[in-house]
């Protein structure tokens, strides 16, 4: 990855994030829409928590670096996906902590 060149990516890359934050979005709200009204109902706070801490694992990095070297664009497939896997960990990973505090459902430390 170090030595991949990112520039011309950046377009993509940040079409590939909002799309997967999107499809997030996507998942979580109308599917706790769907038990609301059951014992089940997820509190609106905690669907926020839900969308945004929805950090995305390794697999999918682990299925572009299994593509085989000569696959046609293959050196994009790996940034962009190496980008949708990096940008929980840092941008949600680092603001899940505060947007917990905004909502309500952690302390303010002393």
């Amino acid at each position: 990855m170090a030595q991949q060149h990112f520039s011309g990516l950046w377009a993509p890359v940040l079409v590939a994030i909002a799309l997967v934050t999107l499809g997030r979005a996507a998942a979580v709200y109308p599917l706790c829409a769907i038990f609301a009204h059951s014992r089940f109902k997820v509190n609106l706070k905690h669907q926020h928590v839900l969308f945004w801490g929805g950090l995305r694992g390794a697999l999918a990095l682990a299925l572009a670096l299994s593509l085989p070297e000569d696959f046609s664009r293959r050196d994009v497939i790996v940034v962009i996906t190496f980008a949708v896997v990096a940008f929980p960990v840092f941008a949600q990973g680092l603001t899940i902590t505060p947007l917990l505090r905004r909502l309500g459902l952690l302390e303010h430390a002393n």
